[in-house]
């Protein structure tokens, strides 16, 4: 899988509810997954993605087996997104439309739960259960999840807008491949602000001019 087809798969993931009762907000934390990028052609890449969480401020930090890294960098209250490029040597930190990504989130909301049960499983102490969702346009989706926690903001996962729960084994689908999500841990613990700013030596640039960088 090359890095274009990356990259397509990690933007369209970013710019694409459960009905339960409501959980404790998870405002302050770490969450790591195993993940599998897949293409259509059935070339895979393992990597691992860390969601670090300070009240309005997410983390997203993805680094793959093959050296590929992406960061994303969110803030809520002032609502801005900002993903984190290494080019040729150069840093980019790409600003994302906020707005667009809050649009998207339209469709998948509205959601049900159905089939659910308690898997029997434990991570980091917390009950896992399995179930399927279903969205308005029919979708099916299999989800695993801990109802002692939920995103405390809509926009900490794309297809689960508004969750009364914390998502820990799920999947996107998109045309540019599939992407499957494995929480391998979770903890409430204090995360230090400065992560969740843009480093020194990055250059801010809007998407559309990262787009004209990666088809030079």
């Amino acid at each position: 899988m090359n890095r274009r087809n990356i990259i397509h798969i990690l933007l369209c993931l970013l710019l694409a509810g459960f009905t339960a009762t409501a959980q404790k907000p998870f405002t302050e934390g770490v969450i790591v997954y195993n993940v599998e990028l897949v293409s259509p052609d059935n070339v895979s890449v393992k990597g691992i993605y860390t969601f670090s969480i300070k009240d309005a401020l997410i983390k997203k930090e993805l680094v793959l087996e093959n050296g590929y890294v992406d960061i994303t960098l969110l803030d809520s209250d002032e609502q801005t997104i900002y993903s984190l490029q290494n080019r040729g040597g150069k840093k980019y930190a790409i600003q994302l439309n906020m707005e667009e990504t809050i649009k998207k989130q339209q469709h998948y909301k509205g959601f049900r739960i159905v089939d659910e049960v308690n898997s029997g499983k434990k991570l980091s102490g917390l009950d896992v259960f399995n179930a399927r969702i279903v969205y308005p346009d029919g979708v099916r989706s299999d989800v695993s999840y801990t109802k002692e926690w939920r995103p405390a903001y809509a926009v900490t996962f794309n297809r689960f807008p508004e969750a009364q729960f914390f998502p820990l084994n799920f999947y996107y689908n998109e045309a540019a491949g599939t992407m499957n999500f494995v929480a391998t841990k979770m903890e409430a613990c204090p995360v230090a602000s400065s992560i969740f700013r843009i480093p020194a030596g990055y250059k801010i640039i809007t998407y559309d001019v990262y787009l004209q960088l990666i088809k030079e």
